[in-house]
């Protein structure tokens, strides 16, 4: 008997999670570098400053309810434990502390931490014979 092998699984979901925090880590802080960035997307008058804090924890939250989604299933919680450190380190780095080299790399750890939750560390599969 044949399986077949799928190509989107633990990548894809590595990248739908770290869109969102490539996305928290590259969003600006300023009010008026936010207007800038709105203003070439088109978006500038329906879309203010006071958005940004908000905006921000829900780029967060995808990337770690994906993770926790994943690793529920496996019962490991230790990638769900590294993202949440790592989101909440964004955060307070971006908008507390303004230190940007904390942003770049608590978004490295989310990413690990997604990177992290996909891997599959199961043992070796018992070799099932067929006694037709």
């Amino acid at each position: 008997m044949t399986k077949s092998v799928s190509f989107a699984g633990p990548s894809s979901a590595v990248g739908a999670s770290a869109i969102s925090a490539l996305l928290t880590a590259i969003m600006p802080k300023c009010p008026i570098c936010w207007m800038a960035w709105m203003g070439a997307l088109g978006v500038s008058s329906t879309i203010n400053a006071i958005w940004m804090r908000p905006l921000a924890v829900a780029f967060l939250l995808l990337p770690l309810g994906a993770i926790f989604i994943r690793v529920r299933r496996r019962g490991r919680y230790g990638p769900f434990l590294l993202g949440l450190a790592g989101a909440a380190t964004m955060y307070l780095s971006k908008f507390v502390l303004f230190y940007d080299p904390g942003v770049y790399l608590s978004g490295a750890g989310l990413i690990g931490a997604s990177m992290w939750s996909v891997t599959n560390k199961r043992g070796p599969r018992e070799q099932t014979e067929c006694r037709c």
